[in-house]
Parts: C-alpha cells; structure tokens; sequence
C-alpha cells in the first residue's frame, strides 16, 4: 500500500527508482529486485548506486505472524538496511516507523506530538517492541556519513490495504456485527497516498547536518479524528454491509479480549485491537507541517471515493 504509492509519486517526478520485494514489481516504470530484507546480498544489490534509501519494509502488526518474525524482519532487516547505506556511501534515509511506537496500552493519547517518550519499559507485543528497537537504530546511525528520519504514520488505509480497512471488512463480510467501547475513543487515521508524499518530502529535504536529520515526524490527515466504527461505517454502507450497532463495554471487551488470546491466539479480537478502539489515539502532525511542508494533498472525499473504489473491484484503482 504505502511503498506502492511512494514509488508511483516519486516516478511523477522523473525520479529512478529501484525496489526490493519479496513480490515481483508489477511496474515496467523502475527495476525490481525479488529479495527479502533479512539477506544482504539482495538489500546490497538494492542500494548500490542509490542517492536516497526509502525503508518501509516490515513485518506488520498480525495475530498469525511468528513473534521471531518481528525482530528478524523490523530490527535484523532494518540492521542490513543502515549497513548498507554505509558500505555504499549513501547520505539519505527515510525509515517508516508507526505510531504504535509510543503507545503503552494504559493512557490514552490525546493530540499526541514528537516529545511524547517510548514506555518505559519494552512493550511485550512483539511487533510494537521490534519498531522502538529499529527506530533507535535509525536514530543512533544519524551522522556526518548518513542522514536519517523517521516518519511515523497514524492508522494508515486507502487501496490495497490488507491490515485496516481489510480487517473491518473482512469481519463485516462474515457476518460480525459488533462495536467495542462506548464511541467517545477517537483514532486518527491518514490516507496513503498522503504518507506517501510525506515520505518524498522527507527525502527531498534530508540532508546530513539538515534540521530533518535525526528527527521524528508524525503524519497524520487533515480532518478530525473520530472514533474508528464511526470512520469505518461510510465504508460498509458503500458496499452495502451491515453497519455495527450492538456495542461491548470497554471491560468487557478487555476481559473478553484475555480469554479469546489463550482460546483462540490466532483470533483478530485480542487486547491490542480492544485497546486501539477503546482508548483515545489521536496525534498531530505540526512538525512534519514546519520542517517538510507537509500538507494532505488528497481529500477526506477522494480518498474515501478512491478506497471504496479499490474494495469493490478488489484491484488497483490505477
């Protein structure tokens, strides 16, 4: 989803580009290399000759996803990523992070910002923990000889998104028609096309000893947030699913959440997701604003247009 639409803006602009995947490019436009980011030869061969490194590869958050998988992908893949910056002599990376990394699953967050600390102790969801270590990574490798930025983007959807809008679909289609908490948590969302074109901002303006060099940004949307069943029920009335009613309390749901983790571990319903709806998640993005001249530059309108577009053919809206 992201990567995608990074590769197709920064082809707009007459870039050359090259990608490594675990999947074959279906773009003509740039090369592709088949390759996973845990081997150094194919993330070597990726960056050699390359101005800028863009790092948005990751194990992403999912029940059925090994806990080993994490750190090999999000902490030794990441370490394959900065090493071959520097074997290379490459001045420019861009590394895609999340808001989860600031996320201690007690307090909520409310317009959340950049001098909000990691917890004070290492998350045990695995795949939060695997973002903080390779975020210090990224943070610690920022230097004379590279140049590093880390852009971490709030609950992120539009075409081809298997994680969020999937998942709500996905239950939808199934016949699970339920909300959890009482409505009042809010949840900030942000378009991909949107994160994209902060990623090439930060590229553009990335330079060692630049203001951007060493820094974290959020990037988030230009609207409210709201909580996440409101912002999801425009999707299913689209495609004519059922739109959720019922409601389980917030302590319920938590309680619930426990036992469905040791009955069912491979369930979507555990406490993570009870906390991601249950508790306020809104951020702000203010820096990214200041120091990359971030500003959504697709609508709340077309992106839900373009979105519901790609659910209903189940393709590519290009």
């Amino acid at each position: 989803m992201l990567g995608y639409e990074i590769v197709r803006q920064l082809l707009e602009r007459g870039q050359e580009v090259r990608v490594l995947d675990i999947e074959p490019l279906e773009d003509r436009r740039c090369e592709g290399i088949v390759g996973d980011i845990r081997d150094p030869s194919a993330v070597d061969r990726a960056c050699a000759g390359m101005d800028v490194v863009i790092q948005t590869a990751a194990a992403v958050w999912n029940v059925r996803t090994p806990r080993r998988r994490y750190e090999e992908v999000n902490v030794g893949g990441n370490r394959q990523v900065l090493d071959a910056c520097l074997r290379r002599g490459i001045s420019r990376l861009v590394y895609t992070s999340s808001m989860d990394v600031v996320v201690d699953g007690r307090r909520p967050i409310v317009d959340g910002d950049e001098s909000l600390p990691y917890p004070p102790r290492l998350p045990s969801d695995a795949y939060s923990r695997s973002k903080i270590l390779a975020e210090r990574m990224v943070v610690e490798a920022n230097g004379p000889r590279l140049a590093t930025c880390i852009l971490r983007p709030v609950g992120m959807y539009g075409p081809r998104d298997k994680y969020h809008l999937g998942t709500i679909v996905g239950m939808a289609r199934r016949g699970v028609s339920l909300r959890l908490g009482d409505g009042s948590a809010r949840f900030s969302h942000a378009y991909s096309e949107n994160v994209a074109y902060a990623h090439v901002l930060a590229a553009a303006a990335l330079r060692p000893g630049s203001p951007v060099a060493g820094q974290c940004y959020f990037v988030c949307d230009h609207y409210p947030a709201e909580n996440l069943f409101d912002f999801m029920a425009p999707f299913l009335r689209a495609l004519s699913l059922p739109v959720p009613r019922r409601s389980i309390p917030y302590r319920w749901a938590w309680a619930l959440a426990a036992v469905a983790e040791i009955v069912a571990p491979r369930s979507n319903f555990n406490r993570f997701a009870v906390i991601q709806t249950c508790v306020d998640h809104t951020f702000v993005d203010h820096k990214a604003r200041r120091d990359l001249g971030y500003e959504p530059r697709v609508s709340r309108e077309e992106a839900f247009r373009r979105s519901v577009a790609w659910l209903r053919a189940g393709t590519p809206t290009r």
